[in-house]
């Protein structure tokens, strides 16, 4: 990924020092209908929560608007939304986006020095409303070499000032980049004429591209202006840059052939199989697969730029199966995935490649998918306060599936424990999550709240997350969907605590609350409790540290004393708690 400064950010710089440098965003809605739910910004910053950062409009002109401080010397990736939920986040053309085709978000770097920073954009757009923004790239890498002084360019829309408007290649990819933003009817017959120069003199070699396409009469590149955000290329179909002096890339593009087994799958969407990526620019539709032979395995050669691309394939031609006929989307597991996410990731070299792979799968071939059977979800809601619509499980089993699919639970014996059985067939991976609420309508965080996977301390510090602690992975959106490989045999899944990854415990603060005793601390053998008489049944846990329940044991009503054996267990720390009525009770102890 590139890091540089986007063009619409101003750094007044007055003194250096500072830790925290406040950063105003601001979003012209004018062209927009504005939601009643508000302006709202989501980022990194802010662990991406599309309702936490609200923006507003004091003086009613239209600009939306909010400061936050933020540390000075890194880069931060956001984007505005029109409400208060994903479904309402905008479009970041490709223009202002990190990867031109990938990583969509909008980013903002601030200098080591800064002490203050603003960004100010159109929404949707790269700039301010009404102006063009043209993202501009030029690939170096077959050049002998590249003047110390960088490379620049210089055109009709700054004076055609060699040293004026500087590039930057920060990756060391060999293909410099910058912005140009200006308003059209400011350039001669709405063309934007220019030229990239190896250095920042006119003595430097500049480019001299006499009887290309792309050219004028005085070999000047020239660009006809047909939307408000553009990005040079020298190759649309690879969406590579073009090459210093020429119209075209610098390297061929290499032929990859994409084959994907999809013998395995119940269903295969009657809009086909697809393949999407950052190479094309995340487009589900517009790279169709075809099965001429029948024989289950589709294919589509494609000619990519070489470098590292991410992508997966899609049964059907839209996302998550939205859209009639649509079934699914890939979520990768494994070594194939690219890291801190479920797609692919595939390095493309200069020759041919064959791609093959069964879908939703690491291997080439196809290994037959368990029998269907029944899998029981359970979660722990007593540290939550349960919604009105109640507990709902989400997943990539659901039909529809994830939230419009979700499943309804149920808490028949009052424990503060929710379940749903369902019948599972398809893939052994299970990706899916619990949510206070009912998902399928509504926005999460407003009228439903999905688990994250990100566990935070007071201040908002991440304390812990589902990879981590091992029951899950990234989802790609900045949160952790819970993983579980079936069997193909009836399950019932451990219960666990609402975003978290083990039972519910509580803080050893309340351990004086708790009406047992148990003894030794450190024990051995046999571990003592000694319990106040209960009007009903105690669930008693011992789980280590890491969560891992290692013993479980219901405690009948009346039961005063209980000896447990505890030779199997490793030496380490323990918690053991004790779960009554909804209310837990534990504490550490350590065994010799």
């Amino acid at each position: 990924m590139k890091n540089f400064y986007a063009f619409t950010v101003c750094l007044l710089v007055a003194v250096a020092g500072m830790a925290q440098v406040p950063v105003t965003f601001q979003v012209d809605m004018n062209d927009e209908t504005v939601s009643a739910d508000g302006v709202h910004i989501a980022g990194g910053f802010q662990g991406w929560d599309p309702v936490a950062t609200m923006m507003s409009d004091d003086d009613m002109d239209g600009v939306y608007e909010v400061t936050v401080d933020l540390p000075a010397d890194s880069t931060y990736e956001f984007k505005f939304i029109n409400g208060m939920s994903w479904d309402f986040v905008e479009d970041v053309p490709p223009t202002c986006q990190v990867e031109v085709a990938g990583n969509d978000n909008r980013f903002l770097t601030i200098g080591a020095d800064a002490t203050e920073a603003s960004y100010h954009v159109c929404y949707g757009s790269c700039a301010a409303c009404g102006m063009t923004t043209v993202r501009m790239r030029v690939d170096m890498s077959v050049e002998s070499a590249v003047s110390p002084n960088g490379v620049h360019v210089a055109g009709n829309f700054q004076g055609w000032d060699p040293a004026g408007t500087p590039m930057s290649d920060a990756n060391g990819d060999g293909v410099w980049e910058t912005w140009a933003s200006f308003y059209p009817d400011s350039l001669e017959d709405g063309m934007l004429v220019f030229k990239y120069i190896n250095g920042n003199s006119w003595s430097n070699p500049n480019e001299a591209l006499a009887g290309e396409d792309c050219a004028d009469d005085f070999g000047n590149r020239v660009l006809e202006l047909t939307s408000e955000n553009m990005v040079l290329v020298g190759d649309s179909s690879t969406l590579a840059a073009p090459c210093f002096n020429a119209c075209g890339t610098c390297v061929s593009p290499t032929q990859v052939t994409f084959r994907v087994d999809m013998t395995t799958q119940e269903t295969v969407s009657v809009n086909g199989v697809h393949i999407a990526g950052s190479f094309q620019g995340w487009t589900p539709s517009a790279n169709p697969m075809s099965d001429d032979d029948g024989d289950g395995i589709w294919e589509a050669t494609i000619g990519i730029a070489p470098g590292d691309i991410q992508f997966k394939f899609i049964n059907g031609n839209d996302w998550s199966g939205n859209g009639d006929g649509n079934v699914d989307n890939e979520l990768i597991v494994g070594d194939c995935a690219a890291e801190g996410s479920d797609n692919r990731a595939l390095n493309v070299g200069s020759e041919s490649i064959v791609y093959e792979v069964c879908y939703n799968s690491c291997e080439a071939g196809c290994v037959e998918n368990p029998d269907p059977a029944d899998v029981t979800f359970r979660v722990e809601m007593t540290e939550e306060e349960v919604s009105a619509t109640g507990v709902w499980v989400i997943g990539n089993f659901t039909n529809p599936n994830w939230q419009a699919g979700g499943l309804q639970m149920t808490d028949d014996d009052m424990d503060g424990v929710y379940e749903v059985t369902v019948n599972i067939s398809g893939s052994a991976t299970i990706l899916y999550k619990f949510t206070n609420g009912d998902p399928t309508t509504g926005d999460n965080g407003v009228d439903f709240v999905e688990e994250s996977g990100i566990l935070l301390d007071e201040e908002g510090n991440e304390l812990a997350n589902f990879e981590a602690d091992g029951c899950g992975l990234p989802n790609g959106f900045g949160a952790y969907n819970r993983i579980h490989e079936r069997s193909g045999e009836p399950e019932i899944l451990d219960a666990v605590c609402f975003n978290k990854c083990s039972t519910c415990v509580v803080s050893v603060d309340e351990i004086a609350a708790a009406q047992f005793n148990a003894y030794p601390n450190p024990f051995n053998a046999t571990l003592t409790l000694e319990i106040v008489p209960q009007v009903n049944n105690t669930q008693l846990f011992i789980a280590d540290l890491s969560g891992r329940v290692v013993f479980e044991q219901n405690i009948v009503a009346g039961t005063e004393r209980v000896v447990l054996v505890t030779e199997s267990l490793k030496a380490g720390s323990y918690i053991v708690q004790w779960l009554n009525q909804g209310v837990a009770h534990s504490s550490v102890f350590v065994k010799h």
